[in-house]
């Protein structure tokens, strides 16, 4: 009777880590899906922005109509746009030229934008896509910029598509607000970190951010920063 006590407890005990690991998978993917709205309703007032990198400024925009996303980049004095189409299992991206759209290339999506650092991946944000992520214990790490943040882990669900394996984002407890986030490559080692250094409160109560930084690590010295952008947002209009 003691064995089968025993059995019947570690049965009971598993049971409960497999629906404490599901319940932190729902719980992070509602969190992620919390962001992706917070970015459209941004995305339906036609956001205007611009990526820098030293004294180089390329002007963007984004805009949202229904599932898609688009965003356009000026290089070489041409508009030139990809979307984000939204499925309900993940989001693709869509080169369109002069109206017509056409699947990206999955090897396109690292490539950098108009001489930046910023892939169409970085500034599209496809990582917030990504589903089955978990929530990571609190610890001294949560903690970014005084505020006390969720950290979730996602793991990429196409390997070897785009830059990134792994995620993690810090998203504020209280607001929301994505405070960070860093994408790893196959090898765990850090290759790309974003934090939100200003953020701008809007009439409804939402938070976007003003400015992110982005900084490229050294893949021999994933705590040496060899590049540096920023992702900078004009002051969005009042509704």
């Amino acid at each position: 009777m003691k064995t089968w006590g025993k059995v019947l407890l570690g049965i009971m005990v598993a049971a409960g880590g497999i629906v404490a690991s599901a319940q932190a998978e729902h719980e992070a993917d509602v969190l992620l899906a919390g962001m992706r709205k917070m970015m459209v309703s941004q995305g339906s007032r036609d956001v205007l922005g611009s990526i820098r990198k030293g004294s180089l400024k390329v002007p963007f925009s984004l805009s949202a109509r229904g599932d898609t996303i688009a965003f356009q980049y000026k290089q070489g004095g041409e508009w030139k746009r990809f979307d984000v189409k939204i499925g309900e299992k993940k989001a693709a991206l869509m080169l369109v030229n002069e109206g017509k759209a056409v699947v990206m290339a999955p090897g396109a999506y690292a490539q950098p934008i108009a001489g930046t650092d910023v892939t169409y991946e970085d500034l599209s944000l496809r990582f917030l896509y990504w589903k089955g992520g978990s929530i990571l214990p609190d610890s001294a790490d949560s903690r970014i910029k005084g505020r006390d943040c969720y950290i979730v882990q996602a793991a990429n669900p196409s390997p070897g598509v785009g830059q990134f394996a792994t995620v993690r984002m810090w998203i504020d407890k209280e607001n929301g607000t994505v405070w960070q986030v860093d994408g790893y490559g196959a090898d765990g080692k850090l290759k790309k970190r974003f934090s939100i250094t200003s953020i701008q409160r809007l009439s409804d109560g939402t938070w976007f951010f003003k400015q992110m930084k982005m900084e490229v690590r050294n893949p021999q010295n994933d705590k040496r920063t060899i590049a540096l952008d920023y992702l900078e947002m004009d002051d969005i209009p009042k509704k």
